[in-house]
């Protein structure tokens, strides 16, 4: 058989297809499939922070700072007089950025060429998953610890600068208060109220209500919360968001709310004063908003797979370097078992 037909092309049925099995079907049968930055893909499907936090970054040193003004005071002009100036007092809020955290897997040569199934995208999907709940719970750690102080971290023990309030904590009268979704109702009600005297808006300053399943659901029976299309102050429009009907806010449902007493979290240190350890065994619920927390990334979440020579085996790395502490009080709710 010639090796090319009169047209000049090679015939099809000469062709050697390696990825089709039998030469026959799909031609891609028996393709393997390759690690494509799946940890990125897979956090940004299993985090349900990261339309809600802004990092900022945190270039050419390890600490960024957020500044507070206290209010201006309002004068009566008198006639014939010049008015008298005023000071405003000035705080800051600061957040050190001093530990990266990663995984590593490793996956020796031969083995990566004898499974029937690439060890490589899998991994890179849990490593996806365990980063978007480290990341999510460390923060829910902050708004957990923000919304239960009573002063707020831009004011003085003299209240200095002054229009600086704490955060706001409503707490069930009984352990059973927690799956009676008229009780629940009403803690997150009376909460809002709270928030509402110290002049945070809930649905106009987008705190969202970060609720367990079993709360979110019984909320959901109850036909308190309904999925639909939200709009961010800052016009950014999220479809298919759960939303609180009665109070127009956004509903999330996590298991990554902290409420057990961690200690030795990887990103405490001598240095944050182990900031993200505490006993959370009373939060069952929290609405925050953007304000409530300050967060940093020197190092956004990358992964990369690479082979070593040396000991002959796959590497697959995810790190990243951030952090996260309480800014803005009066933006952090709790709801607390008693």
């Amino acid at each position: 058989m010639p090796l090319f037909d009169d047209a000049g092309n090679i015939p099809a049925n000469t062709l050697v297809r390696p990825g089709q099995f039998d030469q026959t079907g799909d031609i891609n049968a028996a393709a393997v499939i390759e690690y494509s930055s799946q940890v990125e893909h897979t956090i940004e499907r299993q985090s349900v922070l990261k339309d809600w936090v802004r990092m900022r970054p945190v270039k050419g040193t390890n600490k960024i700072g957020s500044y507070g003004f206290g209010k201006s005071d309002i004068q009566a002009l008198v006639p014939g007089q010049a008015p008298a100036a005023t000071p405003v007092d000035i705080g800051r809020n600061t957040l050190t950025v001093d530990t990266v955290v990663l995984t590593r897997h490793a996956i020796p040569m031969l083995e990566v060429f004898q499974t029937s199934y690439d060890a490589r995208t899998e991994l890179g999907v849990e490593d996806g998953q365990e980063m978007a709940k480290f990341i999510d719970q460390s923060m829910f750690i902050q708004a957990a610890k923000i919304a239960q102080v009573t002063q707020s971290k831009y004011s003085t023990t003299s209240g200095k600068p002054a229009g600086f309030k704490g955060g706001s904590v409503e707490t069930l009268a009984a352990a059973g208060d927690a799956t009676d979704p008229a009780k629940l109702y009403a803690a997150i009600r009376n909460l809002f109220v709270t928030m509402e005297q110290k002049d945070v808006i809930p649905r106009r300053d987008d705190v969202i209500i970060a609720l367990p399943p079993q709360q979110f659901y019984d909320l959901q029976d109850a036909e308190q919360i309904v999925n639909g299309t939200y709009v961010t102050a800052a016009g950014t429009k999220l479809d298919g968001q759960a939303i609180f009907k009665t109070f127009g806010c956004p509903v999330i449902s996590t298991n990554n709310i902290p409420n057990s007493v961690i200690s030795g979290h990887k990103l405490s240190n001598a240095n944050n004063g182990n900031a993200y350890d505490g006993d959370f065994t009373k939060v069952l619920g929290l609405a925050f908003s953007m304000k409530a927390l300050l967060a940093g990334e020197t190092i956004p979440l990358q992964s990369k797979l690479w082979f070593n020579d040396e000991y002959k085996s796959w590497f697959l790395d995810s790190w990243t370097s951030y952090g996260v502490t309480g800014d803005r009080a009066e933006y952090a709710g709790a709801i607390l078992l008693p």
